[in-house]
């Protein structure tokens, strides 16, 4: 990808603030979530869900995720923080093993870099994981936010997440970008009044994100850059 001259027409040259989710967006880390799903339902005798079926399951969290599972495996609802508990220690463990970037993701970070573009990384996902992830695709040093779902009193979809950083930098929330993937992220977008882009590839819960009126419902990161 070649450093743009500019970005989608929506904004009168650049966003002031770009804020990115993570898991579906930036990194496909469904196959060691589903190892470490995997991993409690193993302990608890029960079946193994595997990638095709966790892969539906994620997009709201992990202690979403691990109630999804237990349901599914008929686990006693009262043992969720002993599964919990395996699913986090093995998923520490095995963080990057089979987790692979996204298409064009170290570009467009470039790009915003090239341009002077603050970014932040806005997900759901524990904090404790974020910074590993990201020094194993060696990309820490374009963000300026490091934001998980235990960060701040509230996470996506509500607002604060987003507008704790453009308020840190005074940017008018008209004027940021959320970069995700599900219906999350465009709520978190919509309350924050930031504009909303949506990447088809990663995780919707089965939702048609060309429903949702976001700004953009892109295949391929590089379709914001022109």
């Amino acid at each position: 990808m070649k450093t743009p001259r500019h970005f989608k027409k929506w904004f009168d040259g650049w966003p002031e603030l770009v804020c990115f989710d993570l898991d579906g967006t930036l990194v496909d880390s469904v196959p060691d979530i589903a190892l470490s799903v995997d991993a409690f339902l193993a302990e608890q005798g029960a079946p193994l869900a595997g990638e095709v079926l966790v892969r539906s399951w994620v997009g709201f969290g992990s202690a979403k995720l691990i109630e999804q599972a237990m349901a599914w495996a008929n686990i006693d609802p009262n043992k969720h923080e002993e599964c919990y508990r395996t699913f986090l220690k093995y998923y520490f463990e095995h963080l990057s093993d089979r987790t692979t970037l996204y298409p064009n993701v170290k570009e467009l970070l470039k790009a915003f870099k090239h341009q002077g573009v603050p970014v932040a990384l806005i997900t759901n996902k524990p904090s404790v994981f974020i910074k590993p992830i990201l020094d194993y695709f060696e990309i820490t040093e374009h963000f300026g936010w490091f934001l998980g779902a235990d960060t701040l009193e509230e996470r996506k979809p509500s607002a604060l997440p987003l507008l704790h950083c453009s308020e840190a930098i005074e940017a008018e929330p008209e004027k940021c970008l959320m970069i995700g993937d599900s219906i999350t992220d465009f709520r978190a977008a919509n309350n924050a009044g930031f504009k909303c882009a949506l990447v088809t590839y990663g995780y919707n819960q089965g939702v048609d994100l060309l429903s949702l009126g976001a700004d953009a419902v892109m295949d391929d990161l590089a379709e914001l850059l022109i």
